[in-house]
């Protein structure tokens, strides 16, 4: 099987230049040739007139050689044969020849340097006798002088192809490498938008639900609340905003540039030791939520109960939207492994999606992927959906090494 290589595009003036130094190398040869054989030729014994034709062959043949030596690109077989078919009767077409041979050898298919080399030692020893000469050269040294010069001709082929094909082989490996480092360089940038994009779900859509949660009340209940609590409910509205905005610039800090940063270190973040204030904070924006921690799982690492912390947050935000005024439990514990697992419960809000739902199926919330994500990048597992009682179910099992 062949294996071909995609060369990048030569500029048009580098492939002219080197097409043009090959073919005046070519024409140089075969002039020395032309003049040396027929300088040294014996011409008493023939006509002028047939010393003319032999001289106007000569001519003749090797300039049809020498125009046809440029296109043995296109069908190099065929102008190989035919210049060096030319270089049997004509020695200017001799270096024509030669460079045929070569660029034929060089595409390293053994049945056509076997058809050029035959054709080449062929043409060498038949056109000896061509040629008027008073002492012709005998017969075996010729043939032997056609065999050295064309196994040289081959070897300087074969190195040109071998060359080029390590050339060929280098740029390919370049060029995949070059195409694999742009796949990592791609794929860490898809990682880190997924993780800005996590990240940035589970800041802010907890502490917005909040925000939608005493904006509607304010709204719908406006105009029978008293002045203070009205003042009190936008109160607790403007600080949920402030501190939605302050941790998304949080969020959004590891984006810039260390050397404009303004804080030498990152802010931490909240794990298991944050989780009774997140509690606390759900509870107050009227929530019923229970909640029972293993005191086991204080020893987990900051990682596992940076997970856990968000699980809940995600369970608490999701119960908050889709269904209101449902109590809500939340379960720590930890298991054999040793791992942590983090169970949160409510009921649905209307009988009607329970009746319809599918017992099981987990939603296709984008801080539920998430958080299956970041299950699945500890080894641990993730769950969510609604059981057969109708109870939505949040559970992820996150393990850690002791």
């Amino acid at each position: 099987m062949t294996t071909t290589v995609i060369r990048p595009p030569v500029p048009v003036a580098r492939r002219v230049w080197a097409e043009t130094w090959r073919l005046v190398v070519v024409v140089l040869v075969g002039l020395f040739l032309f003049a040396t054989v027929w300088s040294t030729t014996e011409v008493d014994t023939i006509s002028d007139s047939r010393l003319g034709a032999h001289l106007l062959v000569d001519l003749a043949v090797g300039v049809v050689a020498v125009v046809l030596v440029p296109f043995r690109h296109r069908a190099p077989l065929l102008v190989g044969v035919l210049v060096v078919a030319a270089s049997t009767v004509s020695t200017l077409a001799v270096g024509a020849a030669a460079l045929a041979l070569v660029s034929l050898v060089t595409r390293r298919r053994p049945l056509e340097i076997a058809i050029g080399s035959a054709a080449l030692v062929a043409a060498s020893t038949a056109g000896e006798d061509l040629f008027p000469d008073q002492e012709p050269t005998p017969l075996w040294q010729v043939a032997i002088a056609a065999v050295v010069c064309t196994a040289l001709l081959v070897a300087i082929g074969i190195a040109i192809g071998q060359r080029r094909a390590l050339l060929d082989g280098l740029r390919e490996r370049a060029a995949l490498l070059e195409r694999d480092q742009q796949l990592r360089e791609d794929r860490a940038r898809e990682q880190e938008r997924a993780h800005l994009a996590r990240e940035m779900h589970d800041v802010l859509g907890h502490r917005l639900s909040l925000v939608a949660l005493h904006a509607g009340a304010l709204e719908y209940r406006g105009r029978s609340l008293s002045p203070e609590e009205t003042v009190e409910a936008a109160g607790v509205v403007r600080a949920e905003a402030h501190s939605a905005l302050t941790e998304l610039r949080d969020v959004l800090g590891v984006l810039r540039d260390p050397a404009d940063a303004t804080t030498g270190t990152a802010p931490p973040q909240p794990t298991l030791r944050d989780l009774p204030a997140l509690l606390d904070e759900a509870r107050h924006s009227g929530a019923d939520v229970t909640a029972t921690t293993d005191p086991a799982s204080a020893d987990a690492p900051d990682a596992v109960g940076r997970q856990a912390y968000r699980v809940v947050q995600e369970g608490l935000t999701n119960a908050r939207r889709h269904a209101a005024g449902q109590p809500v439990t939340v379960a720590v514990d930890v298991v054999r492994g040793p791992a942590l697992r983090v169970r949160v419960t409510n009921p649905t809000a209307h009988r009607a999606e329970q009746d319809t739902a599918t017992p099981g199926a987990a939603p296709a919330g984008h801080g539920l992927r998430g958080l299956a994500e970041r299950a699945r990048l500890l080894g641990g597992s993730f769950s969510a959906g609604r059981d057969a009682s109708g109870t939505h179910v949040v559970e992820a099992v996150l393990p850690w090494t002791a």
